[in-house]
């Protein structure tokens, strides 16, 4: 038995619902339980039905596909603004981002997509990032930029 809420276990559920179907074909809800399964995540075809409907999951071209917003394309932020809990600097170089459980990985992605000045890498676990900075200054500016996305959050 694992020590995470129902909550929790829903956001990495969804979480990895969300990378599913960002790198894989996936015509059927069963073949969506199956994916989640391959990430060791568990889940029923009731929940994984209930997920696509709350996350707007959309099919197009017979596969999953999240979808559009009004403003166009995904918000590639979207994992900052909705699974970063806590952003803790760890030295002068090193930023400790607690995620909620099973979301670090997609953390760690979204930010080193964005190259953002300063950032030389991540390290993702399952609710931790870690990430470097080459600099104090860039730690600094790393810790308000996701203080500003997660301004939302619990």
């Amino acid at each position: 038995m694992n020590n995470y809420s129902r909550e929790q276990r829903k956001a990495a559920r969804q979480s990895a619902i969300l990378e599913a179907v960002a790198v894989e074909e996936i015509p059927t809800q069963n073949d969506l339980v199956r994916a989640l399964r391959r990430r060791g995540v568990e889940a029923t075809q009731v929940s994984v039905s209930r997920d696509i409907a709350e996350l707007g999951l959309v099919k197009a071209g017979g596969v999953y596909r999240p979808a559009p917003t009004e403003g166009g394309p995904l918000d590639p932020e979207l994992p900052l603004r909705t699974s970063v809990r806590r952003v803790l600097p760890a030295g002068s170089h090193l930023t400790v981002v607690r995620c909620d459980a099973g979301t670090a990985p997609r953390v760690g992605l979204v930010l080193d997509g964005l190259a953002l000045p300063g950032l030389v890498g991540t390290l993702a676990g399952d609710d931790t990032v870690f990430v470097a900075s080459d600099s104090a200054a860039a730690q600094k500016t790393l810790i308000g930029f996701l203080e500003s996305r997660m301004a939302h959050n619990p």
